[in-house]
């Protein structure tokens, strides 16, 4: 994966086509998914927040940037069935332990940098008319970044 915006958000993409059992993909700040959720969404859903970039000289030669962000894997309940909302508390940390044993495993194979580091895998419920339970986990994932100065693209500019 290379480390621009559309890469990061397509390798996410990628996960739940590639999984067995999540749905739907989705990206976006807050008010995204809580509009989606008032159109519908077949569930589970991934939803990844957008990421914010750190960036560092990685040994004086090449930019590296880390992107942080989040995921959410949420499931639909039956809003007044416990039931319901533990099968689906348990089914929704099992997606989510899924989804961090996947970074893990693309690190081992060198696609980004990706750490656990104390992370806490938090519960969330949403207030929607979806009755939406899941788990949120705060995370980063590093790769070089292509910084090259074009004097192409500064040409012409007066001051």
């Amino acid at each position: 994966m290379d480390n621009t915006l559309p890469s990061f958000i397509d390798y996410f993409r990628q996960l739940v086509t590639e999984h067995v059992e999540l749905q739907t993909f989705v990206h976006g700040a807050a008010g995204r998914i809580i509009a989606g959720t008032r159109s519908g969404f077949t569930y589970p859903v991934l939803w990844l927040e957008t990421p914010s970039m750190g960036l560092t000289d990685k040994d004086g030669t090449t930019p590296f940037g880390q992107r942080a962000s989040a995921f959410v894997v949420l499931h639909n309940t039956e809003g007044d069935s416990y039931a319901d909302q533990d099968k689906k508390w348990a089914s929704t940390e099992a997606l989510a332990l899924e989804v961090l044993s996947r970074l893990r495993h693309d690190k081992k194979t060198r696609r980004h940098t990706f750490d656990l580091n104390g992370g806490q895998l938090e519960a969330v419920a949403t207030m929607t008319v979806d009755n939406e339970i899941g788990w949120r986990y705060e995370f980063s994932l590093g790769d070089y970044v292509s910084l090259k100065y074009d004097a192409t693209r500064w040409e012409g500019k007066t001051v």
